[in-house]
């Protein structure tokens, strides 16, 4: 954890903190979801990737240990977000970008989903997210390293 500025004494924000979280292990991104009703009308969600939740748990576990207790949940939250894939051994060493499955929008979804209600109330709080995705190196293990940036509203801002 970092300050991007200063905290007061009293332990509020005054404009930044940042946060930054590794889980390591392979990315897992956000499948599809589907919703269907029962012939006796209970409604069901299914997740078209069956390891998501696992992935997403990892994520949120990590991102409870790092989160400040002071951490205000209420305020725009700036995202970096960068992920190590496994590199395939029949890939051959000239390719250098990722550009195979799953997408990274996907990727992106998964941590989001996992970090709500730890570090925001909703996704709708995130104003920026910076993303990348690239193959790991001959000694990388494959993970995400996610950085958190908490930036204070202005309560001028919030009266529009």
């Amino acid at each position: 954890m970092g300050q991007v500025l200063e905290i007061e004494p009293s332990g509020d924000l005054v404009e930044n903190e940042e946060v930054v979280i590794k889980v390591m292990g392979e990315p897992v991104p956000q499948g599809s979801v589907r919703a269907f009703v029962t012939k006796s009308g209970r409604p069901i969600i299914t997740h078209s990737n069956k390891n998501t939740k696992e992935w997403r748990q990892r994520i949120a576990t990590e991102g409870q240990a790092k989160r400040p207790e002071h951490w205000d949940m209420d305020q725009a939250v700036l995202l970096n977000i960068d992920f190590l894939m496994p590199r395939p051994k029949s890939l051959p060493k000239k390719v250098v970008e990722d550009i195979k499955r799953p997408d990274l929008d996907k990727l992106i979804r998964a941590v989001m989903d996992a970090l709500t209600g730890i570090y925001y109330q909703d996704d709708s709080q995130v104003i920026h997210i910076f993303a990348s995705k690239k193959y790991t190196g001959k000694n990388d293990a494959p993970g995400v390293t996610i950085t958190i940036i908490c930036q204070s509203v202005k309560e001028e801002c919030q009266d529009r």
